[in-house]
């Protein structure tokens, strides 16, 4: 093996083993939701709570709510809740029937990646 390979060879050894040890996810994520994703409720929430693994930027954060037809669920404007910053709350303050929602959230990561998803959850009726 020529020198100039096994240059390359290290090097790429070298590099696969420090990424390797770097944390596998480097960008802002959600972990968690209240009402938990895919969940079932029994009782209207009084807000959209979204745990994220980093500190958002709050001003650049929006959450909208919506029912099983499209409809939109008027909610309030994303706050930060809790000491470190990473828990968002949007109040819900329009009325809400047993049925599937879906809520759509957008944000901003501390280093400016733009990161978005949706989930589910269902509002049953009281037994």
């Amino acid at each position: 093996m020529s020198r100039t390979i096994r240059q390359m060879a290290f090097g790429l050894l070298a590099a696969t083993l420090l990424l390797g040890a770097m944390p596998a996810d480097l960008h802002l994520r959600l972990e968690r939701a209240e009402p938990a994703v895919d969940g079932e409720i029994t009782a209207a929430p009084d807000a959209i709570r979204l745990y994220f693994s980093q500190e958002p930027q709050i001003k650049l954060t929006t959450v909208k709510l919506t029912d099983g037809s499209g409809a939109e669920v008027q909610v309030g404007d994303a706050t930060a809740v809790g000491g470190d910053g990473k828990v968002v709350a949007a109040a819900v303050k329009g009325e809400m029937k047993p049925g599937k929602y879906t809520v759509a959230w957008r944000t901003m990561a501390k280093d400016g990646h733009v990161v978005r998803g949706e989930f589910a959850f269902s509002l049953r009726a009281a037994d």
